[in-house]
């Protein structure tokens, strides 16, 4: 079970092996700590020690996103100790394993973006554009397999190169379907001064945190990356990984909501130099995300739900860089 802390005046604290919520120092609800899978924290409030350390004995990663939708800390449990699984993943830098794993990274999204295109032509009477953006993104998964397999270092700037003009053709399709009122003419990634953009970059924290359970129960190390290069302090790795889940679990919601007018430009202010999203569109988008997370999809096969596939893929990514076994990207082909 995943627990949304949100709002004002709320504290975390212990009461034997529970974990219990309060709201301005009234008890609102407890749960077993066994049963909480993760914790996280959206509003303003507290936690205390004790409850930490409960957390940490159960393996519950605690997560604080803000408003601007970055997350602020991740407090877990500490590092599992899995020096052959880090030792290949530093090996694999110099070899042409990582050029592979970049490959399939960009290759899933692609994918995957192909295939949200195709949803949304599927559902609109004027659709001749999304489908000639859709062919367009289609084009490049085929670039991407042409480009050899070296090491990441020597075609880091092709693949991201492609990767960048399938995006600007996905994004332009897109916003196509977006009434004019939100304004969205693109990605902007962070400092997002529009509310689609505040929107999908929210949506990426709360699967952010799903992305570094996965690689840390792997034991891979999330500051070592394939697609993104490292830089100090940036888990390039999750960076890595979050490609083949943006646009399933986040875009298709972030459409859905917005276009189904659950969420109204009245749902945001400007805030300095970026666009707030309200409490109420918050919690909404939040519940939104997690129930896709906990939704199933046939996967290999099995009945199986998008916080689980996150899982495998970290799982995955460690036994092809142990093991050789072969790694696949995640994609629907709708």
């Amino acid at each position: 079970m995943k627990l949304v802390v949100d709002g004002f005046g709320k504290s975390v604290a212990k009461r034997d092996n529970q974990i219990v919520i309060k709201e301005n120092g009234k008890e609102i609800n407890y749960y077993l700590a066994k049963d909480i899978s993760q914790i996280l924290l959206t509003g303003k409030g507290s936690i205390t020690f004790d409850a930490l350390t409960l957390l940490a004995e159960n393996d519950v990663d605690c997560v604080s996103i803000n408003w601007k939708g970055h997350v602020d800390y991740r407090l877990s449990a500490p590092d599992r100790k899995n020096a052959i699984v880090k030792k290949e993943q530093y090996f694999a830098l110099t070899d042409s394993r990582s050029g592979y794993l970049a490959k399939a990274f960009v290759r899933a999204k692609i994918e995957n973006q192909k295939a949200v295109l195709g949803t949304l032509a599927k559902s609109r009477e004027e659709k001749d554009y999304i489908i000639e953006q859709r062919e367009k993104v289609s084009e490049h998964i085929g670039k991407i397999e042409k480009l050899s397999n070296i090491n990441s270092d020597n075609i880091r700037n092709n693949i991201l190169g492609i990767e960048g003009q399938a995006s600007h053709e996905y994004w332009s399709a897109f916003a196509s379907v977006l009434d004019e009122k939100w304004e969205f003419f693109g990605r902007s990634g962070r400092g997002a001064k529009d509310p689609v953009n505040s929107l999908l970059n929210y949506g990426y924290a709360v699967i952010e945190s799903e992305i570094w359970k996965s690689i840390y129960l792997a034991g891979l190390d999330p500051y070592c990356g394939f697609l993104h290069s490292e830089r100090y302090g940036r888990a390039s790795l999750v960076y890595d990984l979050i490609e083949e889940f943006r646009q399933q679990i986040v875009d298709k919601t972030v459409l859905s909501i917005v276009n189904r007018n659950q969420i109204t430009p009245d749902d945001f202010e400007e805030d300095g130099n970026y666009i707030k999203i309200h409490e109420r569109a918050r919690r909404l988008l939040i519940a939104k995300i997690l129930d896709k997370l906990n939704s199933k999809i046939m996967f290999h096969s099995k009945n199986i739900s998008y916080s689980d596939i996150i899982l495998y893929q970290g799982k995955l990514m460690a036994d092809y860089l142990t093991n050789g076994v072969p790694y696949e990207g995640f994609s629907l082909r709708w």
